[in-house]
């Protein structure tokens, strides 16, 4: 039976390529840009041929300027350097700009 006073679960969702880098712990925040995300249980969604749904919460959300970003913030988000996040950054948000505000949420696996 459900807990009628569970907090809602919200998804949160990622590109394939990034499962095994959040499942393994090498991914920890990810870095979104016009995708409100709240504190709290999330489902991480990898579009697979079969969806994966991974448990998860998100712990923390840091507001900051794309230039604003660090070589820490990359690392923490699974790419090898800033260089590489700014690219997956572009691809993903083709029209971001380095003034632009973007949130980095910081989420953790979880068992349920």
């Amino acid at each position: 039976m459900k807990d009628p006073h569970a907090t809602p679960r919200q998804p949160l969702y990622f590109h394939r390529n990034y499962l095994d880098a959040v499942r393994t712990g090498q991914k920890t925040t990810t870095v979104r840009f016009r995708d409100p995300v709240a504190t709290g249980p999330v489902d991480m969604i990898f579009e697979l041929d079969e969806e994966v749904v991974l448990q998860g919460a998100v712990t923390q959300i840091i507001s900051k300027r794309v230039d604003e970003l660090t070589e820490e913030d990359a690392v923490a988000d699974g790419f090898r350097d800033l260089e590489e996040l700014h690219d997956r950054l572009r691809y993903h948000y083709p029209d971001i700009t380095p003034a632009d505000e973007i949130a980095i949420v910081r989420f953790k696996l979880t068992d349920a």
